[in-house]
């Protein structure tokens, strides 16, 4: 028997009569079971083999009690909303103990509307001449981003303008769905920079990048006292940096785009009663850690800017306090 926490997964294609196509997605399964690191198994609806009883079958076998089937169809048509969960219930019939769950399909997902943009672009490329001068290229840069953008995105203004200067910085138009932003995060950060409040960093590449802040901004990663407390921890230096600096985190700004377990650091400090930052912008890139970081700060009653995948850095940190800090200028100049 197979005691499993994780779902056996299911990526249910079609089929089809030509074995070309089937390998196809076959090998796309594949890659994506690697990417997971889960149990993901291909599976056909029609015209192929293994089928969803199949697979069923197999991962009840194997020990698994709970099944998530992804249907591969871009629209939820017949196949989809009767044809395929017809065959789920009878699967059901024959696994009572299983417990059987089932994804929408790809239809609406942005990031298909990317991939179809990007094919697309060469042949509608604008024969317009390309700006020189640093102001208008960045205007037109971000007529770019908002043509992108259309209806999605955040309708608050201000959440709009970091979003805009997230993907500025990036060219990854994906931060527009992946970030996070508190209800409270824009006024507690305009306030707590307003009020002369410090901006900690967590790498010195982030404290570099934060030009317009108008307060310190301060990182101790390379600081005697940091390097001889991440010895004696046995930590990395990021998060040492942050208990060196744990006196000036109350009420202040925490940007972390690099170092997940400084961003575990300032949320285990604070759950033990300890400071209590305005905001934490904790956006580290990585693929050990800073997903499983970025959802905990969600849940970590923090406020907070973040995302939900393994993107992330030291440009994405920096481009959300710079636009914070713009944000406060625009509205002390008005």
């Amino acid at each position: 028997m197979n005691n499993r926490n994780t779902p056996g997964i299911l990526i249910v294609g079609h089929g089809s009569p030509r074995r070309e196509a089937n390998d196809g997605f076959v090998a796309t399964v594949a890659r994506i079971a690697t990417r997971l690191g889960a149990a993901a198994l291909p599976t056909f609806f029609s015209l192929a083999r293994p089928n969803i009883e199949d697979q069923v079958a197999r991962l009840a076998g194997e020990g698994f009690r709970h099944i998530v089937l992804m249907p591969y169809f871009l629209y939820a048509g017949q196949h989809v909303s009767r044809d395929i969960p017809a065959l789920v219930e009878t699967c059901r019939a024959k696994h009572p103990g299983l417990r059987f769950e089932m994804l929408p399909t790809l239809e609406g997902e942005a990031g298909l509307e990317d991939v179809v943009v990007e094919r697309l672009l060469p042949y509608v490329a604008s024969d317009d001449a390309l700006p020189v001068e640093g102001k208008a290229i960045e205007r037109r840069s971000y007529e770019v981003i908002e043509k992108h953008l259309g209806q999605g995105g955040p309708r608050d203004p201000a959440e709009r303008a970091i979003v805009r200067r997230v993907i500025h910085a990036t060219a990854d138009l994906s931060f527009a769905r992946s970030l996070r932003i508190h209800p409270e995060a824009v006024r507690r950060g305009l306030e707590a920079l307003g009020a002369g409040k410090p901006v900690i960093c967590d790498v010195r590449m982030l404290q570099a990048g934060i030009t317009h802040a108008g307060a310190e901004v301060l990182c101790a990663i390379s600081a005697p006292e940091t390097v001889h407390l991440a010895e004696k921890q046995k930590c990395t230096r990021a998060a040492a940096a942050m208990e060196v600096l744990k006196d000036r985190l109350d009420g202040a700004i925490v940007a972390v785009g690099n170092a997940p377990t400084a961003l575990w650091k300032i949320m285990e400090m604070a759950a033990a009663g300890g400071p209590r930052p305005a905001l934490v912008v904790g956006v580290p890139v990585g693929f050990v850690g800073a997903r499983e970081s970025k959802l905990a700060l969600i849940e970590s009653g923090l406020c907070h800017i973040t995302n939900t995948s393994a993107r992330g850095g030291s440009p994405v940190a920096a481009a959300v306090v710079n636009a914070l800090a713009m944000l406060g200028k625009e509205s002390s100049d008005a």
